[in-house]
């Protein structure tokens, strides 16, 4: 399960791109279903109920499943990042069905006259919500390590924090299972928000072991001079060498769970 689950992370626009054109589907089937004839009507409904099933399914095992203790080496951004969110993408295919539903039945009420309204804002609401994960999910919301700090992703906007604005010996660990890290700053005027931000000091770290990044993030607000070579092959299996030669507690690495 895990492979699949790593597989379909990894190449995870393409399958959002499949889920967008099947997620028209649904509204399809009932515009062209015939008053007499329910039986394209039937077949896009179950489909779409299928597809629904199948993401939650998939958001409930990916909620629980081991997170990887691991970070993708990209030199060509000079970064270390967490993989894509697998539960973010599979909370995106279900929105995007769901919105999938909401048209279709919009289409039924177009052909009937009933209720027009009322379906037309429901449908809306959906389709807003279901863009609005599709595009965070596309853009695949993570953390970087940078040689200048660190930055992450949400989907109305980013933010970026200096090693210097984090305090001293922070972040702690938190629980194994958390699901967002909280940063301490002991200089705050030095982080920088883009867009519409809810908060510059939680990160959502649902994608990755919640120890893991904590002791790499603080074993570079440690370390400032290797920090520059943050983002290379060298750099990451030093850095994985001196988290188990320096933390204490259980060893960290690739698929370790605490």
């Amino acid at each position: 399960m895990s492979a699949s689950l790593a597989a379909v992370t990894r190449h995870h626009r393409v399958v959002l791109a499949v889920a967008l054109a099947l997620s028209a589907g649904y509204p399809v089937g009932q515009w062209f279903a015939s008053p007499g004839d329910g039986a394209l009507s039937d077949l896009s409904f179950f489909g779409l109920l299928a597809a629904v099933v199948i993401s939650l399914v998939l958001l409930i095992v990916t909620s629980l499943a081991q997170r990887p203790a691991v970070f993708i080496v990209r030199p060509e951004e000079s970064s270390f990042s967490t993989p894509p969110s697998f539960p973010v993408v599979a909370t995106a295919l279900l929105f995007t069905f769901a919105a999938s539903g909401h048209v279709g039945s919009l289409v039924v009420s177009a052909k009937s006259h009933d209720n027009l309204l009322e379906k037309a804002a429901l449908a809306v609401l959906w389709m807003a919500g279901a863009g609005l994960l599709l595009t965070g999910a596309w853009r695949g919301l993570g953390v970087h390590l940078r040689p200048e700090g660190l930055r992450w992703r949400e989907p109305t906007g980013s933010v970026s924090v200096p090693w210097e604005a984090i305090a001293p010996g922070h972040p702690y660990r938190p629980a194994v299972r958390a699901g967002t890290l909280t940063l301490t700053y002991g200089r705050p005027e030095l982080v920088r928000r883009r867009g519409l931000v809810l908060s510059r000091r939680l990160l959502r770290i649902d994608n990755v072991h919640a120890w893991f990044i904590a002791d790499a993030i603080r074993h570079y607000v440690t370390h400032p001079d290797r920090r520059a070579a943050i983002g290379t092959e060298g750099e990451y299996r030093r850095l994985l060498h001196a988290m188990r030669d320096e933390l204490a507690g259980p060893p960290v690495g690739p698929g370790t769970e605490a």
